[in-house]
């Protein structure tokens, strides 16, 4: 058996002969131009070989990626929920690289098998699962030392460039890099849109204002009772919105937002992300007090 599939052609051939089809609910547009391959290896590579780590590949489908990351020679984790891509992977390629290991499922339900191992994670990420995978990584994982995904374009735009409830809570954990955009046509079959790569790296312990999953919590759940309603006055989104129907909860948030220097009627698109990152260590404060 083939152990890649690199051209429009052969993926075309493989999912003909096979009786498949790219499943859209997966996600599955696939990689076709070496040159983003070969960009992404690039760049993962000197953060990758700075320290001991393993490698994690979210979504494998046809290896295109998958290959080269094997060929590093680090242990790595290779998560697929489609049943066929799987089945390639066992009767191909995984035959030539015992440093692989395979996790077959929703990748959601699979990670945290991995959360405490010392790890960078790849992964062309399915639109409706990109926040979901991104913050699951970035909070539960204990040895985290980033990750190099492939996203749609306007996620990535909004995530680096835009004031939203997940750009100012990865803020606090990381430093998010756009690194390229990726032009439809280098996927097969070709997506409706343009897809980015974003690089995410997170802060030395040592730099990291939340120390712990618990005041990650309170930093969460204070920006989703802020951004529940974006354009409106901070104080009615802390009045109205589920995320913090709590008296304990309001009163420190309010407390913290005086002692901030922040309006009660300041709209949270008004602010920059260092004022939220001040405003949450006051609540870490006013909790702790």
């Amino acid at each position: 058996m083939q152990d890649r599939y690199t051209t429009p052609t052969e993926i075309q051939s493989f999912l003909s002969t096979n009786g498949l089809n790219a499943q859209k609910k997966f996600g599955q547009n696939f990689l076709v131009d070496q040159n983003i391959v070969k960009f992404i290896i690039e760049k993962a590579k000197p953060i990758i070989f700075s320290e001991p780590m393993e490698i994690a590949e979210i979504g494998i489908g046809l290896g295109t990626l998958t290959y080269p990351i094997l060929e590093m020679g680090l242990i790595t984790h290779l998560f697929e929920i489609d049943h066929a891509y799987i089945q390639l992977a066992k009767d191909s390629y995984l035959k030539n690289f015992i440093n692989g290991k395979l996790y077959p499922g929703d990748a959601l339900e699979n990670l945290n098998q991995i959360s405490n191992i010392p790890i960078f994670v790849f992964g062309n990420l399915p639109y409706h699962l990109t926040t979901e995978i991104i913050t699951t990584i970035s909070t539960d994982f204990s040895d985290w030392k980033g990750g190099l995904f492939m996203v749609q374009k306007e996620f990535a735009e909004r995530l680096t460039g835009e004031i939203s409830s997940l750009s100012v809570f990865l803020e606090a954990i990381g430093k998010t890099t756009l690194l390229k955009h990726v032009n439809k046509k280098c996927f097969y079959p070709a997506p409706k849109i343009d897809s980015s790569l974003i690089l995410l790296l997170p802060h030395a312990s040592k730099d990291r204002i939340f120390k712990n999953k618990n005041e990650l919590a309170v930093w969460s759940r204070m920006l989703r009772s802020f951004f529940w309603g974006k354009r409106k006055q901070m104080q009615v989104s802390l009045r109205e919105s589920p995320f913090s129907q709590d008296p304990i909860f309001q009163a420190a948030v309010s407390r913290s937002m005086e002692a901030a220097g922040i309006s009660p009627k300041t709209r949270p698109e008004e602010l920059n992300r260092k004022q939220f990152l001040n405003l949450g260590q006051e609540l870490l404060d006013s909790l702790s007090n």
